[in-house]
C-alpha cells in the first residue's frame, strides 16, 4: 500500500515537473493537454460536402481552424447581451468556448462550401494566387525593414525579426492574427471570383443602376477674391493636365482639396453608397457625371459647398471594375447586393450566389477526427 502511495506521489510530482516550465510563459500556438504539454495536432476536422453528385471530403487542417478560433477568441465579449443589446450576464469559460466554437465551425463551414463551389466552376486558389500573397507579405516586411533606424533601441534581434513583430501588433490593433488576415485573403479571392462567375450580365446591371466618377475639386473662401482666383487658375491648369493626358489620381493629388474623395459611387437616384449619413448628391454634379460617357472630362463645373465656401470642379466619369465589385469591401457589397441604395430587396445574381452557398452549407457535415483531441479545444487551451 506504501508503495503505491508513493509511487502515486512520485507521478504527481514527475507531472508537476513537467508543467512547472510552462508556467509563467508566454505559450506557443498550439493546442494544449491536461498536464501543460502541447499536444501533436495536424487534422482537427474533416468537412464532407454531397449535393447529390458524389461525396467530397476536405481535411481541415489544425492551422486553419486554430487561426479561425483565436481570431473569434482573442475579440469575444465577456458579457451577454439579449435581443436588444442589453447585458444580462457574465459569460463563463465553457459559454465563451461553445460560443467560439461554434460561430468558428459555421466560418469554416461556409469557407469549404465555397471551395467546393469555386473547385466546381474552375476558379479556385492557384499556386500564382499563394505566391502573390507570399510576395506582398514580403514586401511588407521590406518595407517594415527600410523604416527601422539604426538608433532604435527598442527592438532586439535582427531588423527582419523586428519587422515581423511590427506586422503582427499593426494586425493585433484591428483584432487581427496573421493566420487569420491570410485566411480571410483566401476567402475574399475565393468569393470575389464566385460572385463573378454567377454574375454573367453584371455589366447590363451595373450600366443601368449605380454611377461611378472621380472629381479634381477645389474650394476657396466665398468673399476672397484672391483665394477664388487662386482656386480658378488651379482648376483651370489641372484641366489642362487632363486633356493632356495625364492620369486623374495624379491631378487629384497634385490639385484637389486635401480632403476631397477620389472614387464616388451613386445610384440611379443620386444617393451615394455606403454614405455613414445616407448623402445624396446635388443635381449639378448628378446631371453632369451622368450626361458624360465613360472615360469623359466635364468642363469646369462651379458652385457652393456652404454658406462660406464655394468650389471648382471637373468630373471624370469612370466605369467599373468588375473584380472590385464582386469584392468584399462595403462599398462593393452595397452594389452588389441591392440595385440602390437602401433597398430591401436583393439583385438576382446575388441571390443566386447566396442560395447556392447555403445549398452547398446544408449539404456539408463537419466531423471531428479525434473526439479527443475536439473536446481539448477550449478557451484556455488553444493559443
Amino acid at each position: 500500500m506504501m508503495k503505491k502511495i508513493c509511487k502515486t506521489v512520485c507521478l504527481g510530482l514527475a507531472l508537476s515537473m513537467l508543467a512547472l516550465p510552462m508556467l509563467g510563459c508566454e505559450k506557443e500556438p498550439g493546442l494544449y493537454a491536461w498536464y501543460g504539454g502541447k499536444m501533436d495536432v495536424d487534422t482537427v476536422m474533416t468537412a464532407t460536402i454531397d449535393v447529390g453528385n458524389g461525396e467530397k471530403t476536405y481535411d481541415i487542417p489544425f492551422d486553419t481552424y486554430r487561426a479561425v478560433y483565436v481570431y473569434l477568441k482573442n475579440n469575444v465579449t465577456d458579457i451577454i447581451r439579449d435581443e436588444e443589446g442589453n447585458a444580462t450576464a457574465l459569460a463563463t469559460d465553457e459559454e465563451k468556448n461553445t460560443a467560439v466554437k461554434e460561430v468558428t465551425e459555421d466560418i469554416l463551414l461556409e469557407y469549404y462550401a465555397l471551395l467546393a463551389l469555386c473547385e466546381k466552376y474552375g476558379i479556385s486558389i492557384t499556386e500564382a494566387d499563394k505566391q502573390a500573397y507570399y510576395n506582398d507579405y514580403q514586401k511588407k516586411l521590406q518595407d517594415y525593414v527600410d523604416n527601422i533606424e539604426e538608433s532604435d533601441l527598442e527592438y532586439k534581434g535582427t531588423k527582419e525579426e523586428y519587422a515581423r513583430e511590427l506586422y503582427e501588433k499593426s494586425l493585433a490593433i484591428a483584432g487581427m492574427t496573421p493566420e487569420y488576415f491570410e485566411f480571410s485573403h483566401y476567402r475574399s479571392i475565393l468569393q470575389t471570383r464566385l460572385r463573378k462567375a454567377l454574375a454573367s450580365d453584371l455589366s447590363d446591371y451595373l450600366s443601368q443602376s449605380y454611377y461611378h466618377y472621380k472629381q479634381v475639386l477645389i474650394s476657396y473662401t466665398k468673399g476672397d477674391a484672391a483665394a477664388e482666383a487662386k482656386a480658378r487658375t488651379a482648376i483651370i491648369e489641372a484641366q489642362e493636365k487632363l486633356l493632356s493626358g495625364e492620369s486623374v489620381d495624379t491631378v487629384i493629388k497634385n490639385y484637389a482639396d486635401a480632403d476631397s474623395q477620389s472614387d464616388i459611387y451613386f445610384d440611379a437616384y443620386g444617393k451615394i453608397v455606403a454614405s455613414a449619413t445616407n448623402a445624396t448628391l446635388g443635381n449639378v454634379t448628378v446631371d453632369t457625371v451622368t450626361a458624360l460617357n465613360i472615360g469623359e472630362i466635364s468642363d469646369i463645373v462651379s458652385g457652393d459647398n456652404d454658406d462660406y465656401t464655394g468650389y471648382f470642379a471637373i468630373f471624370v466619369r469612370e466605369g467599373f471594375d468588375e473584380d472590385y465589385i464582386c469584392g468584399t469591401s462595403t462599398v462593393a457589397k452595397n452594389i452588389y447586393e441591392y440595385a440602390y441604395v437602401g433597398s430591401e430587396y436583393t439583385t438576382p445574381h446575388y441571390s443566386k450566389y447566396t442560395t447556392l452557398i447555403e445549398s452547398y452549407k446544408q449539404n456539408t457535415a463537419l466531423t471531428p477526427v479525434s473526439d479527443k483531441v475536439y473536446d481539448r479545444i477550449a478557451i484556455n487551451t488553444l493559443y
